[in-house]
């Protein structure tokens, strides 16, 4: 794996109230601002994005079930190139110590798994619909 975060996903309880912070404190034009009904995506400099996801999508989405205390705050996404890296990427998580929290799984979105390190922090590792 060639360590890098291209995403930061954060659950927010109020999405609204969250987009409106972060793009006051951003100042990004609209180009670099993505919204849907659940998500807002902005869009840094180099290749990272924050997200901004309501808590119970972003622990659905995690595997995590209900979104209660405990639950994913953070999850750090890592792109890969294509669905055998995710899952080369998986099985090295598991070798180093780590655990598979959900396997990698075909999704509208691509392909994508999860993995958590030694102290349960949460790693999304995918590659998008058009990767190979």
């Amino acid at each position: 794996m060639k360590p890098r975060i291209n995403i930061v996903t954060v659950g927010v309880d109020d999405l609204a109230r969250a987009f409106g912070f972060y793009r006051v404190l951003f100042g990004l034009p609209d180009e670099q601002i993505s919204a849907g009904e659940d998500h807002v995506a902005f869009f840094l400099e180099g290749d990272l994005s924050l997200v901004l996801l309501e808590r119970a999508n972003l622990a659905e989405t995690a595997g995590q079930g209900e979104a209660v205390r405990g639950t994913a705050q953070v999850v750090l996404s890592h792109n890969a190139e294509n669905p055998a890296e995710v899952d080369a990427i998986l099985d090295e998580a598991v070798r180093a110590g780590g655990a598979i929290h959900t396997p990698g799984t075909a999704s509208e979105w691509g392909y994508a798994g999860y993995f958590e390190d030694t102290e349960g922090n949460l790693w999304e590792v995918l590659s998008g619909p058009d990767a190979g």
